[in-house]
């Protein structure tokens, strides 16, 4: 099933690299959250957020094959340009299912009552943007419960959310912001069938308005976090690299090969980072 030609094809349908601006959020709750530190726990919360985070791209690929297929920006992905079949894209689905389910199962049994909920907030998240503009929260919201996940597999307690909460309300505007920006590349083709994205429903300059409140909020929420921590001041340094961060994400939003996933990569392990030294330097 996976040779070389199919692994390659595996790793374009799931775009793996964007996993890189996800992990360090769950990481970020794992290190705020846990006692004493556990290698084969620390293996199995990594297998669980690599699995997740490939269970939500194949099923946001799979519904979406539609409206990709007639985007030109899309089009040429492996589901709607038939690269791959419906059967390997379903048997990965399985596979990362099952990775996944049994990593929640090993880490302890609370991780694996609370396993459901990501899963049918990825299986949502696609279908929003026929329906509604609040679509880009929605994502910001799905992927804060990378932290709080990642805080409850490392304590196997619902106590860590108020650990992770500050974490959890950063990433829904960071997310939700850079979401709005990725959005207006879509512009055009969204506008012409109806596609629902706050670009469209606003226009391009008050989603650029709506998208940089969205960073204020998510850097206002790191600022209180490090302030009731009476962090040391090289995480505010970190901070102010964080919102710089912001800043040149919003002033190169327009140009058409900005890498959003690449550059947002870079903010999430600067927020691991800083959320890493706080602890070290309290």
């Amino acid at each position: 099933m996976f040779d070389r030609k199919n692994t390659s094809l595996a790793l374009e349908l799931v775009t793996f690299s964007h996993t890189l601006f996800v992990l360090p959020l769950i990481l970020a709750g794992y290190v705020v959250s846990f006692d004493e530190f556990n290698l084969l726990n620390f293996v199995l919360i990594l297998c669980c957020a690599v699995s997740a985070r490939t269970i939500g791209m194949i099923l946001n690929r799979i519904i979406d094959s539609d409206i990709d297929l007639q985007n030109p920006r899309t089009s040429n992905r492996p589901i709607p340009a038939r690269k791959i079949s419906n059967r390997f894209v379903l048997n990965f689905l399985g596979i990362s299912l099952a990775i996944f389910f049994i990593s929640s199962w090993l880490i302890c049994d609370l991780v694996l009552i609370l396993a459901p909920i990501p899963i049918i907030f990825f299986f949502i998240y696609p279908y929003l943007k026929r329906y509604t503009f609040m679509c880009h929260f929605f994502l910001g919201i799905t992927l804060s419960l990378g932290p709080l996940a990642g805080g409850v597999a490392a304590s196997c307690s619902i106590q860590s959310i108020y650990e992770t909460f500050h974490i959890a309300l950063f990433t829904i505007f960071w997310i939700s912001g850079f979401d709005i920006l990725y959005a207006l590349q879509d512009f055009d083709y969204d506008s012409k069938k109806g596609i629902y994205s706050i670009p469209t429903y606003f226009g391009k300059k008050k989603a650029i308005v709506i998208s940089s409140i969205c960073f204020f909020l998510s850097s206002i929420t790191i600022f209180y976090y490090l302030y009731i921590k009476e962090s040391h001041v090289f995480s505010y340094l970190l901070l102010i690299f964080l919102v710089l961060g912001f800043l040149v994400q919003i002033l190169r939003c327009s140009r058409l090969d900005f890498s959003f996933f690449k550059y947002n990569s870079y903010i999430g392990f600067l927020i691991l980072i800083l959320i890493f030294s706080d602890i070290l330097l309290r």
